[in-house]
């Protein structure tokens, strides 16, 4: 199905501004499917282009993925009287994640991403039916590997 993947890409791919449209777990493997693709970096060897560009639907694996260590984390403002007083951290469940993803009730939209010796850390937001940016999230991930599939890059798509 997919003509490209490659392990450890984060020199080469920018998840910046991309939408999570399905997630799921086979075995132990967490994957993230991006129906508008991912972004190649200019400077990549895999982008012919010398443009930072997309890519068409794209998938990043987490290979031998913990659960166990993993964390998602929402964070919700709190307003009196217009101002913000405090944010709260809350944890949400892998498997409530993955539903709400999923269904459509949740869009996981990254904007900046971290990558260290079998952990990779996320930051972006989420936005529900109800509200644009209705919270941020934190979502560090516990794997062996990460793999990064697409088809083909989109030389009209450009940053």
């Amino acid at each position: 199905m997919w003509k490209n993947c490659i392990e450890n890409a984060c020199e080469h791919i920018s998840l910046h501004d991309c939408v999570v449209n399905n997630a799921e777990i086979i075995g132990d493997t967490l994957s993230l499917t991006f129906n508008d693709g991912f972004w190649m970096l200019a400077d990549s060897k895999y982008n012919s282009c010398g443009d930072t560009v997309r890519t068409d639907k794209s998938k990043i694996s987490f290979i031998d993925f913990d659960e166990s260590v993993s964390e998602f984390y929402v964070f919700k403002r709190h307003y009196l009287f217009g101002k913000s007083i405090c944010t709260t951290r809350k944890s949400v469940d892998l498997q409530k994640l993955l539903k709400k993803i999923n269904s459509g009730e949740w869009k996981i939209e990254f904007n900046e991403q971290y990558g260290a010796f079998h952990r990779a850390l996320f930051f972006g937001g989420i936005t529900t039916k109800k509200k644009i940016w209705e919270f941020e999230f934190q979502i560090a991930i516990e794997c062996e590997k990460m793999e990064y599939y697409w088809n083909n890059i989109r030389p009209e798509r450009k940053w």
